[in-house]
C-alpha cells in the first residue's frame, strides 16, 4: 500500500503504523477545521482512522492504514495518550484502555474533536474497518 506523508512532518513507520511527529507548530493552524477525507483506491481508502494526542484534532498523528487495521498494541510513544480522532467516513474505529484489545473500550463512525473522558489518554489497542472490511 502507497504511503503519503508531507514533505515537512518527520514519520516513524512501524508495521501499518504511521507515526507522525510535530517539529514546529504543534497544535498548528487547520485551513479548514475539519479532517479531510481519506484517499480512496480499489479496495477501500488507504487511511482507516487518523488518532491524535491533543484535542481538535491536533498534536501528534498515529495514522491507521484502511481499509481494515487492527493493533493489539500501539507503539509505546503513543502509548495512552490519543485525545482526539478523525474516522473516514464509511469507516468504524473501536479504541481499548488495554492492549489486546481489552479493558474500557469505544467505537467512532465518525471524527470526534474530543474523545469521551473515559478513554481520553487511555487507549493501547485499536480496529478499524471500512466498507465491507472485518472488524
Amino acid at each position: 500500500m502507497k504511503r503519503s506523508i508531507k514533505r515537512d512532518v518527520p514519520a516513524l513507520t512501524v508495521g501499518t503504523f504511521v507515526l507522525l511527529a510535530c517539529v514546529v507548530g504543534c497544535g498548528g493552524q487547520s485551513t479548514s477545521g475539519a479532517a479531510t477525507a481519506a484517499p480512496t483506491g480499489p479496495s477501500g481508502p488507504a487511511v482507516c482512522a487518523t488518532f491524535y494526542a491533543d484535542e481538535h484534532l491536533k498534536g501528534a498523528t498515529l495514522v491507521s492504514m484502511g481499509p481494515t487495521d487492527n493493533s493489539a498494541t500501539v507503539p509505546a510513544t503513543f502509548n495512552d495518550v490519543m485525545s482526539s480522532v478523525a474516522v473516514t467516513p464509511g469507516c468504524t474505529v473501536t479504541v481499548y484502555a488495554d492492549g489486546g484489545y481489552g479493558g474500557q473500550e469505544a467505537t467512532f463512525t465518525q471524527t470526534a474533536d474530543s474523545v469521551p473522558a473515559s478513554i481520553n489518554d487511555q487507549m493501547s489497542s485499536y480496529k478499524c474497518a471500512c466498507g465491507g472490511g472485518s472488524k
